[in-house]
C-alpha cells in the first residue's frame, strides 16, 4: 500500500527546482532567517510543512485528498509556466492560459502559511464573527480546509463562481485576484544585469502603498532570472516613490488580433531587484532560498 504524503508543500517544488544549485535539481541554498546560517537544502525539506492540508473532517476516507489535488494541479501549471515564462522574451497568453495563471496563484495565496495562520485560533474576534456565519462550527481551520479542498479542483473563474461549496468570501477574494477588466493584469521582469531574485516563505508577496495601504502588486519569482508581477488596474498611474519600481514596468499588456495578451519581459535594475529581494527577506518567517553564493543580495540581510 503507497505510504501517505506526509510533507505538504505551500510552494510547489517544480519552482523550487528553478533555484537549484545543483546539476540533479535537487539542492538550494537556503538562509535560515533566525540563525542568519546558510546552508545546502534539498527541495524536498523546505517551504513545507508536515501534514498542513491534512483534512479528516471533510475527507475521512481519503485525509490527503487536498495534497494529491494539489500535486495534479501543480503538474498541470509547471507546463504552462515552463513553456511560457521561463525564458521567453515576448509572450502571448490566451484568454484561457492568463486565467489559469492568476487563478494558479491566487490559489497560491490562500493555501500559504500566511492564510493558514489567519484562519486559525489566534484570529481576532472581529475575524471569528465575519466567518463563523459561514461555517457551523466556527472551526476556522475546518472553513479553510474546506475551501481550499474545493478551490484546488477548479481550473477556471467561472468554475469557483458557480461551485455551489465555496463559500462567498472565499469567491470574491479569487474573483479579485483574477478578474482582469477591475482587477490584475500580467507583468513579468527579469533582473537586466547583477543579483538575481530570491525565493521566499510568503508566496507571492503582497506589495501595498505606504500612503492608504493598499494592494498595489503581488510579485511571485519563479527562477532567479524571472519573477511574475500580478498589479492591481491603475497602479501605472502611481508616483514611483510608493511604486519603488518604474512606472514604465506597469505598462499594460497589448491586446492582439487574437485577443491573446501579448507580454514584452520588463528589464529590472539593479535596485529594483534588490527592493524586491529586500521585502522578501523582510517578510519572510523561516527562511529564504537564492542561486548563488556570491549573489549581492545577501548584503541586505536585516541586521537584528
Amino acid at each position: 500500500m503507497k505510504k501517505e504524503p506526509i510533507r505538504h508543500h505551500y510552494i510547489p517544488q517544480f519552482i523550487l527546482r528553478n533555484f537549484a544549485c545543483d546539476n540533479d535539481k535537487k539542492l538550494v541554498r537556503y538562509c535560515d532567517k533566525e540563525s542568519r546560517s546558510i546552508s545546502e537544502r534539498e527541495t524536498c525539506e523546505i517551504f513545507m510543512e508536515r501534514n498542513l492540508y491534512r483534512d479528516e473532517i471533510n475527507c475521512k476516507d481519503k485525509p490527503v485528498q487536498i495534497e494529491h489535488d494539489l500535486s495534479v494541479y501543480e503538474r498541470e501549471v509547471a507546463e504552462l509556466v515552463k513553456a511560457k515564462f521561463l525564458d521567453k522574451r515576448k509572450i502571448e497568453l490566451t484568454e484561457e492560459e492568463d486565467s489559469a495563471i492568476k487563478l494558479f496563484f491566487a490559489i497560491m495565496s490562500f493555501r500559504n502559511i500566511n492564510a493558514k495562520e489567519k484562519f486559525s485560533d489566534e484570529a481576532s474576534k472581529e475575524f471569528k464573527d465575519f466567518y463563523k456565519c459561514f461555517q457551523g462550527n466556527e472551526d476556522l481551520e475546518d472553513f479553510w480546509k474546506r475551501n481550499l479542498g474545493h478551490l484546488v479542483k477548479c481550473r477556471s473563474m467561472k468554475e469557483v463562481a458557480n461551485h455551489p461549496e465555496i463559500d462567498p468570501p472565499i469567491k470574491l477574494f479569487m474573483q479579485r485576484d483574477t478578474n482582469s477588466l477591475y482587477g490584475k493584469y500580467i507583468i513579468v521582469v527579469e533582473p537586466k544585469e547583477g543579483d538575481g531574485f530570491i525565493l521566499g516563505d510568503c508566496y507571492p508577496l503582497t506589495f501595498t502603498g505606504d500612503y492608504l495601504r493598499l494592494p498595489m502588486y503581488e510579485v511571485a519569482p519563479i527562477s532567479p532570472n524571472r519573477a511574475i508581477i500580478f498589479a492591481s488596474r491603475g497602479v501605472d498611474n502611481t508616483p514611483r516613490d510608493v511604486l519603488v519600481l518604474r512606472p514604465g514596468v506597469f505598462d499594460l499588456p497589448e491586446i492582439n488580433e487574437k485577443g491573446n495578451s501579448v507580454i514584452i519581459t520588463k528589464r529590472l535594475l539593479l535596485d529594483e531587484v534588490q527592493f524586491i529581494n529586500r521585502e522578501i527577506e523582510k517578510n519572510s518567517h523561516k527562511g529564504f532560498i537564492f542561486s548563488t553564493s556570491k549573489q549581492r543580495g545577501l548584503e541586505f540581510i536585516s541586521k537584528r
